[in-house]
């Protein structure tokens, strides 16, 4: 066969390829997207449908019922929950033997770990999907409350996996709390002391900490579950102190 018969069959191949085709047609599997959100398509046209996926540069997402990429959120997978960033990978954490709290209204109700708080009126929640830190932390972050006065100040409550330290299950919460001290030491605060208090009946052990005399730094911390720590931080002006501590009133 000549070059130029080369050429007319080349030419002849393409054409019948882009007529045969038509717009739209998946000749290998791929991600799609529609107004609903992210999927994947298989070189079939079948797709994935409630199932984990790796994908070729070895992250991994989760399909849901519908055969949707989940994303910026905490999902219970075969028993564990697992935290998936705002771009859908996981992120690399997952938490066992633990059950996220429940809104309903301005009340937060947590049976696993005992924990519930009436939020009053003028505050507002952020949960962790709102604030996008799902994406950030290594904790199972269940909220945020802020203060009325428009400052910033409020109280952040996530459970931590005792796992992480290098005695396990029987990480104290004291070593989490001279852990936390470190950490703050190192952002220029101000030690003021640690001591036992109780908020809603229950023992929790605080870490106070001054920064520039401007902003203060509570950390509260107590055992929860068999491997868990449950962790309030209180960062707050001095002027919306009062706030704050109204509502750590309202922990039952």
């Amino acid at each position: 066969m000549t070059r130029r018969t080369w050429k007319k069959a080349a030419a002849l191949l393409v054409t019948l390829t882009m007529t045969f085709a038509g717009p739209g047609t998946v000749f290998a599997g791929q991600w799609m997207q529609n107004d609903v959100g992210w999927w994947y398509q298989n070189d079939d046209g079948s797709y994935p449908v409630n199932t984990w996926y790796q994908d070729t540069d070895g992250s991994w997402y989760f399909l849901n019922e519908q055969g949707y990429m989940i994303s910026n959120c905490y999902r219970q997978v075969d028993g564990n929950f697992y935290a998936f960033g705002r771009d859908g990978r996981w992120t690399g954490a997952m938490f066992s033997d633990i059950a996220p709290g429940v809104w309903n209204g301005g009340n937060y109700s947590n049976d696993w770990s005992g924990f519930h708080l009436n939020v009053p009126a003028g505050y507002q929640v952020i949960t962790a999907a709102q604030s996008g830190v799902i994406d950030l932390s290594q904790t199972m972050v269940e909220f945020v409350v802020y203060t009325p006065d428009g400052t910033g100040s409020g109280v952040e409550l996530e459970y931590a996996d005792a796992y992480r330290f290098p005695e396990g299950a029987d990480t104290s919460p004291e070593y989490v709390v001279s852990f936390q001290s470190m950490l703050l030491a190192m952002e220029g605060y101000t030690i003021e002391g640690v001591e036992r208090v109780k908020i809603g009946g229950k023992e929790y052990i605080k870490l106070s900490a001054d920064g520039a005399g401007l902003v203060k730094r509570d950390f509260y911390c107590r055992k929860a579950g068999t491997h868990y720590f449950e962790c309030l931080t209180a960062m707050y002006w001095l002027a919306s102190q009062d706030a704050v501590t109204s509502l750590l009133g309202n922990v039952y």
